[in-house]
């Protein structure tokens, strides 16, 4: 009996399920849907459900979703008709299987705003800030057809705006590689965008057995070539990426990463990455950055708050020359153009130096505008927004003018703050390190430098006109400056601190030294001969302070077996205008002597060396100038390297040139 009564009670609900009208339904459909989104949800056509199946379905007409308040667009989803079928089968099973989604005519708006709220993170009204966004996890799909769907992203955050057409067809019948395709097409931040992907039949998924898609996505002039294999579809926290990219500025790969790189050279990489949960790793990184080769291991982790990339990195043989876009000298571009990076953006022209009249390139040259150091601004949202771990160590380098043969530095940026430390350079002969912090979390960066020069033996530079280098010796010194702003330039037109070098002992190619005195008979015929004959270094010194941009040099002089060479003067940062002075001293009485000055003017850029034959220099007016500038050096060497601050040498130099110039 009681098995007659159930049997009536199922048949009944099956009568009723089979003509009920579902539109009655469609507020409470639309309200669990408003309930587990956190979106206000409205369905406005037919909702309609066919439940006498093996994969039962329901077709859903006119469904929109709204955007949560603080968007600019009011429309999150809509869609024409939305059909999803579910396998009965496969759910009995424990499995989750749906053989076909249709949509026709989806808009898909999703924003995030300066905050970090983004509307894509359902189940809060509010879209809040999430500080854990692991992979999606989709049920297989066996048939996705996508009709006519437009897409429009902005992501305040990156920076990034994209609009444009999303399409996907899966031809079941077609048993080959490219059976399913998705297309994306429009713009990305006003640049040309297209995504095409393509993989097997979907008819043929199976859950635990892996299913791969070949895509190819162009951004702008970034092109990229990558299979995904999804070890279990469609998990996305499981997945095997195999890539190659290639574009013009490594920084612009940000837009599709989110990852604050540094400005590049053109470049071209290769890896095998394998995604498991937020931790993406690749062992096998390698490729090209300008004429500069590039490898090692790289995992990005995208769990916290701020994404973080960790690398160990290496180079056979790094071009010194591929790091000036780093440094804020991008490759030519037009003057619409911005680069990005740990990025850095073109910034407006710089102020003029001012010239001196007949010296160097006159105000009218385009050369003029050309300054030394750059002037690209640092991407300070993108270095906020990420943080890393990188090691860097190049085995050879090569280097213009330089003998340079190892570059090495560790990058730490954590939460706004970018450490740089150690930055090594090593030559043939001694090396240039210390460190470098930036503080970005103010509105203007804050930066501190503080490097040496360690025992650099001077012969390794060598002049055109000359057989050997006119200088040899150990040179020793140290940079530390601190300043504030956004680009090089900006932080050395403010930079406050010390600049100074000093020469233990050396030697001075003859007629340079004779030419600082003026000699005009010896040291011109000494120079045109090409006579390299050395004068010994007993010391030098050259100590700039630096205020507010302005660099004074407060101790200039190098002191030679037969001419003391003293100097004074600045440097405009800012301008990068120099107004320096040389003026030599000679310890024999010299015939034929002209006591000028040697003058350095026009830009770092331009220098233009001359003689300033109007301010001939009398006895009296060179023992003031070089009493005031032979100033003790104890100080200066003490603060370059302590342990040389009695350097016997020098101040025997000191004292005797003291004497020298009051007799």
């Amino acid at each position: 009996m009681a098995a007659i009564v159930v049997g009536g009670v199922l048949l009944l609900l099956m009568c009723v399920l089979a003509f009920i009208d579902w539109n009655l339904l469609r507020p409470l459909v639309a309200r669990d849907i408003s309930t587990k989104t956190g979106r206000a949800a409205s369905i406005d056509g037919d909702l309609k459900v066919h439940l006498w199946s093996w994969a039962p379905s329901a077709e859903i007409n006119g469904v929109t979703l709204k955007n949560p308040p603080w968007a600019d667009r009011d429309l999150m989803f809509r869609a024409k008709r939305i059909t999803v079928s579910v396998s009965l089968a496969r759910l009995f099973r424990g499995q989750i299987v749906i053989p076909q989604i249709e949509m026709i005519e989806p808009v898909i708006n999703l924003e995030r705003d300066s905050k970090g709220r983004a509307s894509w993170q359902l189940g809060t009204t509010a879209g809040a800030p999430q500080d854990n966004t692991r992979p999606a996890k989709i049920p297989a799909i066996r048939r996705l057809l996508i009709k006519d769907g437009r897409l429009h992203v902005v992501d305040e955050i990156r920076h990034l705006r994209f609009g444009g057409s999303l399409v996907a067809d899966d031809r079941s019948g077609d048993n080959n590689a490219s059976a399913f395709k998705i297309q994306a097409k429009g713009s990305l931040n006003d640049k040309p965008f297209a995504l095409d992907a393509m993989g097997g039949p979907l008819i043929n998924l199976e859950p635990n057995r892996p299913y791969s898609l070949t895509s190819h996505v162009t951004a702008s002039d970034i092109n990229l070539e990558a299979q995904v294999t999804v070890a279990k579809p469609f998990d996305l926290s499981l997945l095997d990426v195999k890539f190659v990219v290639s574009g013009k500025d490594l920084a612009d790969v940000y837009y599709l990463t989110g990852l604050a790189l540094p400005n590049t050279p053109h470049y071209r990489f290769a890896a095998s990455m394998h995604v498991s949960g937020t931790t993406i790793t690749g062992d096998d990184f390698n490729g090209t950055l300008g004429s500069s080769d590039l490898s090692g291991k790289i995992i990005v982790q995208t769990g916290a708050a701020r994404p973080k990339l960790t690398a160990k990195l290496t180079s056979n043989t790094l071009n010194i020359v591929d790091l000036a876009p780093t440094l804020g000298h991008p490759e030519e571009k037009s003057e619409s153009s911005a680069t990005s990076g740990v990025g850095r953006k073109n910034t407006s022209a710089r102020p003029r130096a001012k010239q001196e009249s007949g010296r160097g390139p006159s105000d009218s040259d385009p050369k003029l505008n050309a300054m030394l150091l750059p002037d690209a601004d640092l991407q300070v949202n993108r270095v906020r927004g990420m943080d890393a771990d990188v090691t860097y160590r190049a085995g050879a380098v090569t280097a213009p003018k330089v003998p340079m043969k190892e570059v090495s530095f560790h990058v730490v940026l954590d939460n706004g703050r970018l450490t740089i430390d150690p930055l090594s350079f090593v030559l043939d002969q001694g090396k240039f390190a210390g460190n470098v912090h930036v503080d970005v979390r103010a509105d203007v960066p804050e930066t501190s430098i503080d490097m040496h020069i360690d025992d650099v033996d001077l012969s390794q530079f060598k002049m055109a006109a000359m057989k050997n280098a006119p200088l040899s010796g150990s040179l020793i010194g140290r940079l530390k400056v601190h300043g504030f702003g956004h680009s090089i330039h900006k932080l050395a037109s403010t930079a406050d601190g010390t600049i100074s070098f000093i020469i233990p002992d050396g030697e001075i190619n003859e007629a340079i030294a004779e030419l600082t005195g003026i000699n005009v008979t010896r040291g011109l015929g000494l120079l045109l001969a090409k006579n390299e004959t050395k004068t010994s270094i007993r010391c030098g010194v050259v100590d700039f302070q630096a205020q507010k941009g302005d660099l004074t040099g407060k101790t200039l002089f190098i002191d030679t077996t037969d001419v003391l060479i003293s100097g004074r003067g600045d440097i405009n940062l800012n301008t990068e205008a120099l107004s320096l002075a040389l003026q030599g001293n000679p310890k024999k009485l010299r015939l034929t002597r002209v006591r000028a000055p040697i003058t350095v003017k026009g830009t770092l850029a331009h220098p233009a060396v001359g003689i300033d034959a109007g301010k001939l220099a009398e006895q009296g007016a060179v023992a003031t100038a070089l009493g005031t500038l032979l100033t003790p050096v104890a100080a200066v060497i003490a603060f370059i390297d302590p342990g040389r601050a009695k350097n016997k040498d020098c101040a025997a130099s000191m004292s005797d040139a003291s004497e020298s110039i009051h007799k």
